[in-house]
């Protein structure tokens, strides 16, 4: 009887070892910044990787999932050669990041001519995706952004006449500053000074003092939250006070409330996510733990990452891990998921979902509404 049942316990345990073997391992990579100019946008990335991975550490079929992390310095350089890394030496089932477009934009191609699926979760210019075939992303496009932001200024805010100081170098504030222009435009209004506010200056009062000089009904401000700040700030000293709207990346980080402080009140941006909108039990989920592991708010940056990590786990989960082809289709396509972020799908990599308009009241994002697609 105990000779039976050690037999019967070595059989078992050769026959889960096998299925370990069997099981394997899953390598994602994840290209962010953990340093550099937008360095706090990697962070905030990270932890929406972190805690996704923390959820599910293993596919449904047993494999084991390993991350690969590569800092990209915030620098498109930096993208290309870790993307490179990814596809030929670790050779990845897919790769998600990095935060900002200009960075996307050095890793599409690789993407392509390696026929491995890139999600770039946050990077919202249009051509990012645009003729792309393994590249898609989970945030709306800056067409949309941008659009929506002119509505909010023409129709909502009542503004005729609008200012726009973007950053000429950098991708993203460019597709955004097109939408924004033409669709305020088209709707009747006039663009009355446009101004250049590059990435790493300090000092704008130049710029805002020639926008005040025009007499704006309102600003749209397309660009980053290190700039952002000293901008809000610098416009109050100056007495510039006129409505101020700004895109995903203007008040996403920690850094813009700590600097503007209430020179920031009152700005308002477009957005993919709240946590003052209605949840999904993921959603509720996910904001819990977030609070618990770093006793803030949670960041729609963290949010969006985690939902791509959930994409891209899905994806392998029906492909397995070696056809990129599959999982690349499977990402692409994707209908109605039911993600952190609440219910989205793609359609050719392109996301299809709803945006929110957030504002800064006491110190706080708040939200004010949805629209749809």
């Amino acid at each position: 009887m105990k000779k039976t049942f050690v037999t019967l316990s070595f059989s078992l345990a050769c026959g889960i070892f096998a299925s370990n073997l069997l099981a394997g391992e899953v390598k994602i990579g994840v290209v962010l910044p953990a340093s550099g100019a937008v360095g706090g946008f990697g962070e905030l990335g990270k932890r929406g990787i972190d805690l996704a991975y923390k959820a599910q550490s293993k596919t449904k079929n047993g494999e084991e999932i390993k991350i690969i992390f590569i800092d990209n310095k915030s620098d498109k350089i930096e993208s290309a050669n870790a993307m490179q890394k990814l596809v030929s030496s670790d050779k990845v089932s897919v790769v998600i990041g990095p935060m900002i477009s200009t960075n996307a934009l050095a890793m599409t191609k690789i993407a392509d001519d390696s026929k491995t699926p890139l999600i770039a979760p946050v990077a919202t210019n249009d051509r990012v995706t645009k003729g792309k075939n393994f590249v898609s992303r989970v945030s709306f496009a800056d067409s949309f952004q941008g659009l929506i932001a002119a509505n909010l200024a023409f129709k909502d805010l009542g503004a005729k006449k609008a200012a726009i100081l973007f950053d000429n170098s950098s991708d993203y504030s460019i597709g955004l500053t097109r939408a924004f222009r033409n669709q305020f435009k088209t709707l009747g209004g006039e663009i009355i000074i446009e101004a250049n506010a590059q990435a790493g200056t300090k000092d704008f009062k130049a710029q805002i003092s020639s926008i005040k000089a025009k007499n704006p009904d309102v600003l749209y401000l397309p660009i980053y939250y290190n700039e952002g700040a000293l901008i809000a700030v610098q416009a109050k000293q100056l007495g510039l006070n006129v409505p101020t709207i700004g895109g995903d990346g203007l008040v996403s980080n920690k850094i813009f409330f700590d600097v503007a402080k209430e020179a920031g009140e009152g700005y308002m941006v477009t957005d993919y996510y709240s946590t003052n909108s209605k949840q999904t039990p993921k959603g509720e989920k996910f904001i819990k733990d977030y609070k618990k592991t770093y006793n803030e708010p949670v960041s729609s940056f963290s949010i969006m990452l985690a939902d791509a990590y959930g994409i891209a786990v899905a994806a392998i989960e029906q492909c397995g891990a070696e056809n990129r082809e599959c999982i690349n289709d499977k990402i692409r396509n994707v209908e109605d998921y039911d993600g952190i972020s609440g219910k989205f799908s793609l359609k050719n990599g392109e996301s299809i979902r709803s945006a929110v308009i957030n504002q800064v009241q006491g110190g706080n994002l708040v939200y004010k509404t949805t629209i749809e697609p």
